[in-house]
């Protein structure tokens, strides 16, 4: 063990009076909850979900399922930094979507509801995810659109959109 004052330069853990984090040596973290609710609101305002075929789908089946909008994001993302190069990104996250959907045919009934997303954090990946899908109201329409939200074709693409802002979260570290 080296005597005072002869170690490793970039161990200054001497008392600083200014309180400088010298080199970035020691724990930083950096807030990006804000960034990432304001991407995952850019990425899912009016995203298309589901669209039927281009032939369109029967007289009351489901013909359009869209995100209308971010509803809530709850948790923690932040970039942590440590010993002056080791970043990682660190989230944990929970993403509601308020999500609205048509049936074809001439009534075009319409149906809305929440898409809820939790579970998703840095230690995990999309088998932790907990998703559930819930329509306002009740009615055939409710519960077609319902079921279609809760669909796996329709968790695949809110999982991608995910996928794709984490990816950028994980970049910025």
């Amino acid at each position: 063990m080296a005597a005072w004052g002869q170690g490793d330069p970039r161990w200054l853990v001497e008392h600083r009076d200014d309180g400088k984090n010298v080199n970035g040596w020691h724990w930083e973290e950096k807030d990006r909850k804000e960034w990432t609710k304001a991407r995952l609101a850019e990425l899912f305002s009016g995203q298309v979900l589901f669209s039927a075929p281009e032939g369109g789908a029967e007289e009351g089946q489901p013909a359009e399922l869209r995100v209308e909008r971010l509803k809530d994001l709850t948790g923690d993302a932040s970039i942590t930094t440590r010993k002056g190069n080791k970043r990682f990104a660190v989230f944990d996250l929970t993403v509601s979507l308020a999500w609205e959907g048509r049936l074809a045919g001439e009534g075009g009934a319409t149906a809305r509801g929440e898409i809820r997303v939790e579970e998703v954090h840095s230690t995990g990946d999309e088998d932790d995810y907990v998703y559930s899908a819930t329509a306002d109201g009740s009615g055939p329409a409710q519960d077609k659109l319902k079921a279609l939200a809760a669909s796996a074709a329709v968790r695949a693409a809110v999982f991608a959109t995910l996928a794709q802002v984490i990816g950028e979260l994980k970049d910025q570290a």
